[in-house]
C-alpha cells in the first residue's frame, strides 16, 4: 500500500471463536531501547514468525516486532485451510519460470501439507489439524472441463488426485449442486489462529524474543547495520526482515508496498447444527471450495459449527459480512439444511499481487522482504518465511522462491477502484449461475445440454 492508503492495522479484531480455541495469546516484552540484535523481524504473522524460528533454531539472535498482536492480520483471520497447491496450477509454474526453479516450487507446494503437519507435530502446537483432504467443485457447467483438465495433467504428475463425478461428488459433498470435484486427501485444515501463536511459542521457546504493540517507523541504515525507529525508542540489528504482508508499505522502503493489493475477505461461523443433518454434508471432513470467484469455502468443526466464506464490503476494515447472502448460498448448496444461526462473523485484508505469485525481495545489504501471498497465507506464508530465514543467512539460492525485483505497479492508485469493479463483475457472474441454478432446476443444470458446456480455466485452487 501507498503511505496514503487506508489499510491499517486498525481493524475489527480477529476471530473470538478461534481465539478461545487452541493456543493462549502469548506473553511478549516491551522493546529495550538501544538493544541491539544478528536479526529483527517486522510482523508476528505466519511469515515473520516462520523466518524467526528458522532462524533462531541456528543460533541467531532475533527480536520480532509486531505492530498489534500476534496473528492481528490475516494470519489469524484465515479460513484455515492448508492445500497441496500454490494460487497458480503447476502448468501455469511451468510456463512461467525456468525448469530448475519450476520443479522446485511445483515440488514444494505439492508438500505444504506435510510441511505444515510436520511443524505441528514438532512443537506440539494446539490447533486442531484435520488431516481430511480437500475438495473444489465445478458451481456451472461451463466450469467443468477446466476442473477436468487440471485433474488430468495433476494425475501425469503423480499427484494423489481423484474427480469426482455425479454420485460420487454428490456422496462426498453432500450436495446436489455439483456434479464433478477434485479430491485431494493430502489437503489438512486448522485454526490459523492457534497455528499462529503455536509458532510464536515456538519462538519463545528457541529463545527470541517478541514485541507486541511496536510499530516501526523507519528504517536506517549506518556502518553498523540498521537502526528501527519505533514509536517507544530506536533498536538495532545487522539485518532485518519485513514481513508484514497486507499492511506493506512504501514508508519502510520505496516500492514495496505498491506492488501489494489488499483484498478484503470475509468470513462466518454458525451455532452448532443438528448432527444427524451434519453426518450428510461434507461426510469426510474435507474442506469445500468451488470454482466461483469470490470466496467460497464451506468447512465443519469438530463441534458441528458450519464456517464459510462470504462477501462483504469491499474497503472497509470494519464492515460487516453479507450474511444474508451467505445463508442463501448455503440453502442452494445445502437444501437439506435449516436456518443456521451465524454466531459470528469477521474480516481481514488478503495481500494480493498483479501476478497472484509472491514476492521476495533483496531490498538492500541486511534488508529483505517478502509478501504477496494471496490467499495462500497458511502454508505457503510457512515456506516463504523459511525462505526469508535462507536470505537472512546468505543462502539465498537454497529458497524456494526466486529473489525478483521490487516492481512498483504504475496504476496501484487506483487499486480500490480495481477492486470494486473486480468485485462487482465477480457477483453478476456469480448471481447469475445461481439465477440459473435456482430458476431452471436442479435437473436442468446439472445436465444441461452438452452444446452449453463449455470449455474453461480453472480459476480457484
Amino acid at each position: 500500500m501507498t503511505k496514503n492508503a487506508d489499510i491499517t492495522p486498525r481493524q475489527d479484531a480477529p476471530c473470538k471463536y478461534f481465539s478461545e480455541r487452541g493456543e493462549s495469546a502469548i506473553a511478549t516484552t516491551p522493546i529495550v531501547v538501544g538493544s541491539h540484535y544478528d536479526i529483527i523481524v517486522i510482523g508476528a504473522g505466519i511469515v515473520g514468525l516462520s523466518a524467526a524460528l528458522a532462524l533462531a533454531e541456528r543460533g541467531v539472535r532475533v527480536h520480532v516486532l509486531e505492530a498489534r498482536h500476534i496473528g492481528w492480520g490475516a494470519s489469524g483471520r484465515a479460513w484455515g485451510q492448508v492445500a497441496a497447491a500454490a494460487k497458480h496450477t503447476p502448468k501455469e509454474i511451468d510456463a512461467t519460470f525456468p525448469p530448475e526453479r519450476a520443479w522446485r516450487i511445483n515440488e514444494t507446494m505439492a508438500r505444504i501439507p506435510e510441511i505444515v503437519s510436520e511443524t505441528v507435530r514438532r512443537h506440539d502446537i494446539q490447533c486442531e489439524m484435520l488431516e481430511s483432504g480437500n475438495l473444489i467443485a465445478a458451481h456451472r457447467p461451463g466450469k467443468e472441463l477446466g476442473l477436468r483438465r487440471l485433474a488430468d495433467d495433476l494425475a501425469r504428475r503423480g499427484y494423489p488426485v481423484t474427480l469426482l463425478e455425479d454420485a460420487a461428488c454428490t456422496t462426498v459433498t453432500g450436495s446436489p449442486r455439483y456434479r464433478v470435484a477434485l479430491q485431494d486427501k493430502r489437503g489438512i485444515a486448522l485454526n490459523p489462529l492457534a497455528y499462529t501463536r503455536g509458532l510464536a511459542r515456538a519462538v519463545l521457546n528457541a529463545g527470541t524474543s517478541i514485541s507486541e504493540n511496536t510499530t516501526v517507523t523507519q528504517l536506517e541504515r549506518n556502518a553498523q547495520g540498521w537502526i528501527v525507529q519505533t514509536a517507544q525508542g530506536a533498536i538495532r540489528a545487522e539485518s532485518v526482515i519485513i514481513a508484514t504482508n497486507a499492511f506493506t508499505s512504501d514508508r519502510l522502503h520505496p516500492g514495496i508496498g505498491s506492488e501489494i493489493f489488499p483484498v478484503r475477505a470475509y468470513q462466518a461461523i454458525s451455532r452448532p447444527l443438528d448432527p444427524q443433518i451434519l453426518a450428510g454434508i461434507l461426510p469426510e471432513r474435507q474442506t469445500l471450495n468451488d470454482t466461483r470467484r469470490l470466496f467460497s469455502g464451506i468447512r465443519i468443526w469438530p463441534d458441528g459449527r458450519l464456517h464459510v466464506g462470504v462477501d462483504g464490503p469491499e474497503r472497509s476494515g470494519d464492515g460487516r459480512a453479507f450474511l444474508t447472502g451467505a445463508s442463501r448460498r448455503l440453502r442452494m448448496t445445502y437444501p437439506q439444511l435449516s436456518p443456521v444461526t451465524w454466531q459470528e462473523a469477521w474480516g481481514g485484508w488478503v495481500d494480493m499481487t498483479a501476478d497472484k505469485y509472491p514476492v521476495l525481495h533483496d531490498l538492500a545489504p541486511g534488508l529483505w522482504s517478502a509478501a504477496g501471498l494471496s490467499g495462500r497465507g497458511i502454508g505457503v506464508g510457512t515456506v516463504l518465511g523459511r525462505d526469508l530465514a535462507l536470505c537472512a543467512l546468505g543462502q539465498a539460492p537454497d529458497a524456494v522462491h526466486p529473489i525478483t525485483a521490487v516492481t512498483p505497479r504504475w496504476y496501484h492508485f487506483a487499486h480500490s477502484s480495481i477492486v470494486r469493479l473486480a468485485t462487482a463483475a465477480y457477483r453478476i457472474e456469480d448471481a447469475i449461475a445461481d439465477f440459473r441454478f435456482h430458476a431452471m432446476g436442479q435437473e436442468f443444470f446439472l445436465n444441461p445440454p452438452l452444446d452449453r458446456v463449455q470449455s474453461t480455466s480453472i480459476t480457484k485452487g
